[in-house]
């Protein structure tokens, strides 16, 4: 027997029932700095916000209502809803048009042909759009969620989405997350980690305006333990507490250049780079630093006493 879902796709029912999942659905995107091609949005609202059929068409119309009611309660939000998009060129659909036209001062985006009439045009604003929306914290997400929709957004609740997007079914032997061991975390381990995510302006100056997040899963099932996220750049950063051995430190330097790739992988903005920081409490041995210069990652060695 067919299942009957609660809402036919109409435009009331899609704007009615459809805009806050699909927020919530962003925002984990957002956050995670990758997008959501539109049959997957289209998927998950049929499968857990209880939608009849969506034709993927559609679904232009759901993220630019979406980001319409948005802008009635803050004008100036980032376009969220530019992180939709096809699957075949990863970049939104014409109605995201408008939007940046608006936002960028350039009416040559507002054509229904912008994207094949200006598309070096068109990939730039995208991209400058979404370093706009990935800069942003869940906790910022969640008050503007709050704002829009007049219910809370529990970060714990983004966490959550942003958990079961990378949720798979298969087991492959793959493992997901970070292995602590049976220990868990060592004390000096996240003691080092929670100050690089709280401090990135005693990283490097050029960090201080970073948005910054601990513990970010990829699309990959690997979790970095800090990212810094700026509108030109994003880095990705891997620590090492004061008692890594030199198997930890190499270790440390191939993480570095997975998690880089991975992250460059997963974010559309071609021009804006990717890139690795290793955190260590000591100095790197001659051999680790060296393959450090050889793979470019940068190194920063945190003083042990911090206050």
């Amino acid at each position: 027997m067919v299942e009957r879902k609660p809402y036919a796709a109409t435009n009331d029912n899609l704007i009615v029932h459809g805009l806050a999942p699909t927020m919530r659905f962003l925002i984990a995107v957002a956050l995670d700095g990758s997008t959501m091609t539109y049959g997957e949005l289209g998927a998950k609202l049929e499968n857990e916000a209880g939608f009849s059929t969506i034709f993927r068409t559609r679904l232009g119309f759901v993220v630019g209502s979406l980001m319409g009611k948005i802008q009635k309660v803050e004008p100036t939000a980032p376009l969220i809803n530019v992180l939709a998009v096809n699957q075949k060129d990863r970049q939104p659909s014409k109605g995201a048009g408008s939007f940046m036209a608006r936002r960028f001062k350039e009416k040559r985006l507002d054509r229904d042909d912008a994207k094949k009439r200006s598309p070096s045009l068109w990939q730039h604003s995208f991209e400058r759009a979404a370093g706009e929306v990935y800069k942003v914290s869940a906790g910022d997400w969640a008050d503007l969620y709050r704002r829009v929709f007049g219910t809370s957004l529990d970060e714990r609740a983004i966490e959550n989405e942003r958990d079961d997007r990378k949720r798979g079914t298969e087991k492959d032997g793959i493992q997901t997350g970070r292995n602590y061991g049976s220990g868990g975390e060592g004390p000096y381990h996240k003691a080092l980690r929670l100050w690089i995510k709280d401090n990135p302006g005693l990283v490097d100056n050029a960090f201080a305006l970073a948005t910054t997040d601990t513990e970010v899963d990829l699309d990959s099932g690997d979790r970095i333990d800090v990212v810094y996220k700026l509108i030109d750049r994003t880095i990705v950063v891997e620590v090492k507490s004061r008692i890594s051995n030199d198997v930890d430190l190499r270790r440390g330097v191939y993480q570095c250049v997975k998690y880089r790739a991975v992250r460059q992988a997963m974010d559309v903005r071609e021009a804006t780079p990717v890139e690795a920081l290793l955190v260590t409490e000591n100095e790197l041995p001659g051999e680790i630093a060296a393959l450090v210069k050889l793979h470019g990652i940068r190194h920063f060695m945190a003083p042990l006493e911090r206050g």
